[in-house]
């Protein structure tokens, strides 16, 4: 058995909030037309191409493997941040509501493995990109949360500093697991919490106050 090659890889992964909800399939498939164009106007920016880069279209999003790039090293965050600039120019000047839309963004790097798939096309499989899926999970609209292992490579640069602010989660199968919301004025980014954090917060509140007013009784 040949040795599976392995590369490092940033992710990217965003899928488009409520996008079968009152919308044509007309106006899902401008959607994905309009977002695929301003994924590509991003990755030839930063001079992104398929030698260094995977795409992998979810139905209602894509997901964006970039392949051995050091430089810049916030390639990732950068991109994500453009995207939801090129989304928010879009949303501006579109009348109808229906080709309007909004995205969530969960940012994640990691060791994968590159395997070529059942179309003899390359692709990616491994921890990273799984992680990658689930921080974007718990994002809501133009939110951009990051893994662990992308905050402690980002958090002491001077550009970074004090712009994330850490939540603990569970996701799939209970798992505990801590991510980074980034935090900036930017243009098309949303900086209040998820609404998951917010009303677990909620619940372990409530559920506190409940203890002490039993115990007082």
């Amino acid at each position: 058995m040949s040795e599976v090659k392995t590369v490092q890889a940033k992710y990217i992964f965003l899928d488009v909030v409520n996008y079968t909800q009152d919308r044509t399939v007309e106006a899902q498939s401008h959607i994905i037309k309009v977002l695929n164009e301003i994924v590509q106007e991003g990755l030839n920016f930063y001079d992104l191409t398929s030698a260094n880069l995977i795409l992998l279209p979810t139905g209602d999003g894509i997901c964006i493997a970039i392949i051995n790039v050091d430089e810049p090293y916030d390639v990732h965050i950068a991109l994500a941040l453009r995207i939801l600039s090129g989304i928010d120019k879009h949303n501006t000047k579109t009348e109808d509501v229906m080709r309007k839309f909004r995205i969530r963004i969960g940012i994640n790097e990691n060791t994968d493995n590159l395997i070529i798939d059942i179309n003899n096309n390359r692709n990616i499989a491994g921890a990273g990109i799984n992680a990658a899926q689930r921080v974007m999970s718990i994002a809501d609209d133009n939110q951009i949360l990051v893994s662990q292992t992308v905050y402690e490579k980002l958090y002491q640069r001077e550009k970074y500093w004090k712009k994330f602010t850490p939540f603990t989660v569970t996701v799939k199968h209970g798992q505990k697991m801590v991510v980074y919301q980034y935090i900036n004025e930017h243009q098309g980014l949303a900086i209040n919490p998820p609404a998951e954090v917010a009303n677990a917060a909620n619940n372990s509140e409530n559920k506190i106050m409940k203890a002490l007013q039993n115990f007082f009784k």
